[in-house]
């Protein structure tokens, strides 16, 4: 699953807390900290904000990371849409059932317009899901499509999606950039220029696109046809302007100069430095990403759990909590599923959680797992790691842990766009160990079980970069994934937590935090572990 993902995977994983790309050491002299007075250079109602990368497309079909999100999710919407604690709330839809396990029903609202007055229809529902179903367009969210049969209008305003087999996380798709709608006319006038700089996009969402100037700036005002006004805050923003500032000191400077009332791309070395500045303030929230490496258990000694678990025991991770990350994670036990993937039992869920093994830094259990391994006298390997600061930092600390288990650790740095390749399979999996960053798009902790550990996504273009393979965890992936049983999906991914925390193919790191940073111009910032599809820029509020 999730294959799709992976073409843009680079950008989210550079854009979330601490992997940012490009923490450089040029930059202004205040980036150097300081409790300067920071005032905002912005116009009134416009909110500026700084992205450390460009964006794919103006089109929902690429919207997959999170600087294209952050853009898109202004402009269209979706039949449905995720609140501030990560629930399904209706948006173009204004009700929707499951009749059976293959059958979603939607009701669309018959009030909506696109931003040029004109009205939103069933017919451009079924048009826009289409578009993303149809393999030939090439959408990075086409996978999430996979178990979808036919979209269909069966009545005015209705419209019935009929999947193929059984999707536990179908019901999540509409709330994603996969399920926003887009105007069919102008998707047909503009032909190729769709999505592009000269032509940009229009949807039925708060903002209207109004330039495009590439690798530079991107420029979003205020629709004055939203069907939705009344549920805008007070003093939100009227304009919203994008700014590409790929350099991480530069981005921070310029929040401190005043040019950049917001962003989520701070490097997590220049942390400590915006935090050191009175003006400026760091927001955090829960994301549902891990941090992890990945083990390849289909290469000796790592096919053997006791090497894995006598790396796990040597590596002390309270120490990249104090000294690396700078607050940026929370810290995680040995499952790739924390409290915010819980939206369903989760009574029953934090009680497992807190069950869940830990593998607390313990060098003489290392020391007793190495002995019983297949390799009790040490051994040669290496580890795949991208130039960030975090990373390093890191491998640094693994390989000189290891040094008391007769390890020795070789770290391999490679550009981020080359670790992702090697994360998906490019090099046919040819490493021992990686450094990976996975979130799940949904509210589910299948979101993140039915991407890293199906064998099926051990190959070219899959996810389980540990390639781990368990047939009965394979039955128990399906079985969950068919289940519409909430009780039920939650004892069988359960079970599967059971057995992959003990066979340990991912040593845990942390789950990362999605960090903001604001000036005080922005005065109540909504954002949530979902904020990859629901950052509403609509929802904050402006001083005046």
């Amino acid at each position: 699953m999730k294959k799709k993902r992976l073409l843009a995977i680079s950008l989210s994983i550079a854009m979330l807390a601490s992997l940012v790309v490009g923490c450089g050491s040029g930059g202004d002299e205040e980036s150097s900290g300081g409790n300067s007075n920071v005032v905002s250079q912005s116009a009134e109602g416009e909110l500026v904000i700084g992205m450390n990368s460009d964006i794919i497309a103006c089109d929902p079909a690429f919207a997959y990371d999170n600087n294209t999100n952050a853009v898109v999710c202004q402009i269209t919407e979706g039949l449905l849409a995720f609140d501030q604690e990560n629930k399904l709330i209706p948006k173009l839809a204004e009700s929707w059932e499951q009749k059976d396990d293959l059958t979603y029903v939607y009701q669309i609202r018959d009030d909506v317009t696109f931003s040029d007055g004109t009205q939103m229809t069933a017919d451009d529902v079924v048009f826009s899901l289409n578009r993303i179903k149809d393999a030939s367009q090439g959408s990075y969210l086409n996978w999430m499509y996979a178990n979808v049969d036919t979209i269909e209008k069966t009545a005015d305003w209705e419209v019935t999606v009929k999947l193929s087999n059984p999707d536990a996380l179908w019901q999540y798709v509409p709330a994603t950039t996969a399920g926003h709608i887009i105007s069919q006319k102008f998707y047909e006038e503009s032909g190729e220029n769709f999505g592009k700089t000269d032509v940009g996009l229009l949807g039925t969402g708060p903002y209207v696109f109004e330039s495009w100037t590439k690798d530079s700036e991107i420029v979003l005002t205020a629709n004055e046809n939203y069907w939705d006004k009344d549920n805008n805050a007070e003093n939100a923003p009227t304009t919203l302007d994008y700014k590409v500032i790929t350099e991480g000191t530069t981005l921070v400077s310029a929040l401190q100069s005043g040019q950049v009332d917001l962003t989520m791309g701070v490097p997590t070395d220049q942390i400590p430095v915006v935090q050191e500045n009175d003006s400026l303030t760091v927001t955090d929230s829960i994301s549902f990403g891990t941090d992890y490496i990945a083990f390849n258990t289909q290469r000796e000694p790592f096919n053997d759990v006791n090497v894995r678990k006598a790396i796990y025991y040597a590596l002390d991770r309270n120490q990249i909590l104090e000294s690396i990350t700078n607050g940026t994670v929370s810290e995680a036990n040995a499952s790739v599923i924390n409290e915010a993937l819980c939206t369903f039992n989760e009574d029953d869920w934090k009680t497992y959680l807190e069950s869940v093994p830990n593998y607390e830094y313990d060098m003489e259990k290392a020391k007793e797992c190495l002995a019983q391994s297949s390799v009790p006298d040490g051994f040669e390997c290496s580890i795949i790691c991208n130039q960030t600061a975090t990373q390093n930092s890191i491998a640094l600390l693994l390989q000189t842990a290891l040094k008391e288990l007769n390890i020795t650790l070789n770290i391999e740095k490679v550009t981020e766009d080359e670790r992702v390749s090697i994360f998906n399979g490019g090099n046919n999996r040819d490493y021992d160990m990686i450094f990976c960053l996975w979130f799940s798009d949904f509210p589910d902790p299948a979101g993140n079980l039915n991407s890293l550990y199906p064998s099926s996504a051990g190959g070219e273009g899959g996810s389980n970069a540990a390639v781990y393979q368990d047939e009965e965890v394979d039955a128990w992936l399906a079985e969950e994934l068919a289940s519409s049983d909430p009780t039920e999906r939650t004892q069988l991914m359960q079970q599967i937590l059971d057995k992959v925390t003990d066979q340990v193919p991912y040593l845990v790191l942390d789950h990362p935090k999605a960090i903001m940073v604001t000036n005080s111009k922005v005065q109540d910032p909504q954002f949530s572990a979902e904020y990859q599809f629901n950052l509403f820029f609509k929802d904050f509020s402006l001083a005046e």
